[in-house]
């Protein structure tokens, strides 16, 4: 084989790795999570602990956005922020004061039960359009 030929067989293998390691596999994360009723475990290795009932996922994705926007769930019902962000943080934000200031790292969750009925607002700091807004019957 010529010179050539081997150093265009190099780079398309190359280019095969590179492209292979960069596809993005959160749509099998987030089958589950956009499924009604799911269970999700902690969150880190260090923080194993039982299963959680989640009644409702919400997805904090890259391009600045919660999906979904609004949401109806019942008292009693477990809600999980997940951040989807590919690289950085988000600081996810109780408008109505339900937690302290979460700073969610990449692929990171925050779960909050909601005991109490009404209507609720979360933002993320910095990204103005980047809101929730979550009533509890």
């Amino acid at each position: 084989m010529s010179k050539k030929m081997w150093i265009v067989a190099v780079m398309v293998l190359m280019v095969s790795v590179i492209a292979g390691g960069c596809t993005d596999n959160t749509n099998d994360e987030l089958t589950d999570m956009e499924d009604n009723i799911t269970t999700y475990g902690a969150v880190d290795d260090d923080e194993m602990g039982p299963a959680e009932r989640v009644d409702r996922g919400v997805r904090m994705e890259h391009y600045g956005a919660m999906r979904p926007s609004e949401i109806e769930i019942n008292t009693g019902d477990t809600l999980v922020w997940r951040n989807l962000k590919p690289q950085g943080t988000y600081v996810l934000i109780s408008d109505d004061g339900l937690f302290e200031d979460q700073e969610m790292y990449v692929h990171a969750t925050h779960s909050y039960t909601f005991n109490k009925i009404g209507t609720y607002t979360f933002s993320v700091k910095d990204m103005p359009d980047m809101t929730l807004k979550v009533i509890v019957q």
